[in-house]
């Protein structure tokens, strides 16, 4: 299980749904494609087994294996015997640099035209993949949030979960729902100084399908913002999925820094 809590969080490990109309095994192979696609597990490492899994999303055997099977025909792992199954997909990634400020402005605005319900709320250990990123021993506590961003018309089109490091003050549901997140860290003396972000697609699971709106399976944008103040301190991890249908993400890049 420890591997299995590493990969995925509580809510995702109890995500799958017999009454769904997307079977469980492809409910399954969506959560492994989408953290393979993320990057995490990473090229050639070694997945968890069918009976790991299995046990860890509560269903059988047969279940996980026609889930693992889906990775192995769409050439994300692959397996060998007596070794397991390894991830064997590699992507390339280049980062693209931008002004902070520009981007904290853009979040206000959008703080301000948009409504936030915040579905839960508790301070609790990070899942053990994230208690390295936030460099915090395993058993602190942080701010975990789940919340659900919607428009001014009640059209909901992001569904985000949030892990939050040495808030001491301030940040209740009623705050959130209020406020920018970041005025929050700075309040409790962490001025965020960099983020980055990371973009993909994948598959919406049925919790999140239920919040958005969606069918489960569904495709969504994903976008994942690690947040860092001046110290250099990951203080913030931020995992959001947009309804596509809902949500446009643009980018405007400058070509005056360009030279051939």
């Amino acid at each position: 299980m420890d591997e299995l809590q590493r990969l995925f969080t509580p809510m995702e490990l109890d995500s799958l749904r017999a009454d769904s109309p997307v079977p469980l095994y492809h409910q399954l192979y969506q959560l492994l494609k989408q953290r393979i696609l993320g990057g995490e597990p990473g090229f050639g490492a070694k997945l968890p087994t069918e009976a790991q899994l299995a046990e860890g999303f509560g269903v059988s055997r047969v279940t996980a294996k026609r889930a693992m099977d889906l990775l192995v025909a769409n050439e994300l792992i692959q397996r060998k015997r007596g070794r397991g199954s390894h991830v064997v997909f590699q992507a390339p990634a280049s980062d693209v640099e931008a002004p902070l400020v520009g981007m904290l402005e853009k979040l206000a605005q959008m703080s301000r035209s948009t409504l936030v319900r915040v579905l839960h709320i508790d301070r609790r250990p990070p899942p053990a993949n994230l208690v390295e990123e936030l460099g915090i021993p395993a058993d602190e506590p942080v701010h975990y949030v789940v919340r659900v961003r919607y428009r001014e018309d009640h059209t909901p089109f992001a569904y985000y979960e949030s892990w939050t490091r040495g808030i001491k003050h301030g940040f209740d549901a009623d705050a959130i729902e209020r406020r920018l997140r970041f005025d929050i860290m700075a309040e409790n003396g962490h001025r965020i100084a960099r983020i980055e972000q990371h973009l993909s697609a994948a598959a919406t699971a049925a919790p999140v399908a239920e919040q958005l709106r969606l069918v489960p399976g569904d495709p969504v944008l994903t976008l994942v913002r690690y947040s860092f103040d001046t110290e250099g301190d990951l203080v913030d991890l931020l995992q959001c999925q947009y309804h596509t249908g809902h949500f446009h993400y643009r980018m405007n890049l400058s070509m005056e820094d360009y030279t051939r």
